[in-house]
């Protein structure tokens, strides 16, 4: 039996947003990808996120504009259920992206759990790798107010 992995998608993507019935998601069928979902900034979430499926059975998830990670195969019941962790995780304030920055250029980000004890990566995005100068900056972007 073969997966269709857009129904997969779709399913993860309705149970976020079953989770957050509060947001408003959108669907845009203008973008080169199998599925892309835009949430925009509203009221309960402080940062924008994208949402989709690309390459056929890859789920992605990208906050803002410097973090973005993907989970595949999506056809992995695992890497779904970790999607799906990732997304409500940042969404309900429970994890936040830590963002690294050599002068203006973000070039390492980490999705971490925000407890007060201890912060487990989830997961890693890393961007520019060749020598950057500037001054070492970090920025955390946590939806910290939503109420769900």
């Amino acid at each position: 039996m073969e997966l269709n992995t857009i129904q997969i998608a779709q399913a993860a993507i309705a149970e976020i947003a079953k989770q957050f019935p509060n947001l408003t998601m959108v669907k845009n069928t203008e973008d080169p990808v199998e599925l892309n979902v835009n949430v925009p900034v509203q009221s309960g979430l402080k940062y924008k996120i994208w949402l989709g499926l690309q390459n056929s059975d890859e789920l992605f998830f990208a906050v803002s504009d410097n973090f973005y990670v993907s989970f595949y195969p999506c056809t992995n019941r695992n890497n779904v259920d970790l999607f799906v962790k990732a997304v409500t995780g940042f969404m309900s304030g429970e994890l936040g992206v830590i963002e690294y920055y050599r002068g203006r250029y973000c070039v390492k980000a980490y999705l971490q759990n925000m407890g007060e004890q201890s912060r487990c990566t989830m997961a890693t995005w890393h961007g520019r790798f060749w020598r950057v100068f500037g001054r070492k900056t970090t920025q955390i972007l946590r939806n910290d107010d939503l109420q769900g």
